[in-house]
């Protein structure tokens, strides 16, 4: 197995929170405690991420101006488009 790159970083904790963490968790085993925190807060936060835009997807499948502007955009033809003079009135 390949070892896993660390990197080293400084946190800053409040003094209530430092002093139950380290009650907790022996002074060795702080990193992997906190990498695996941030890792279940980091999953939570793309889960969550992705339920807003499926809810934005959604809420915008329901606009139909905007359904029937995709409609006419895929019903042209592509001859029309290259065909299209720009500066016509």
């Amino acid at each position: 197995m390949k070892p896993v790159k660390h990197s080293n970083i400084t946190l800053s904790f409040p003094s209530d929170l430092n002093a139950i963490l380290h009650a907790k968790v022996s002074r060795r085993g702080i990193s992997q405690f906190v990498a695996n925190a941030v890792r279940v807060a980091l999953a939570e936060k793309e889960q969550q991420e992705l339920a807003e835009l499926e809810a934005a997807y959604k809420q915008a499948n329901k606009d139909r101006d905007r359904q029937k502007t995709i409609a006419e955009w895929k019903a042209l033809d592509n001859d029309e488009i290259e065909n299209w003079e720009w500066n016509h009135d």
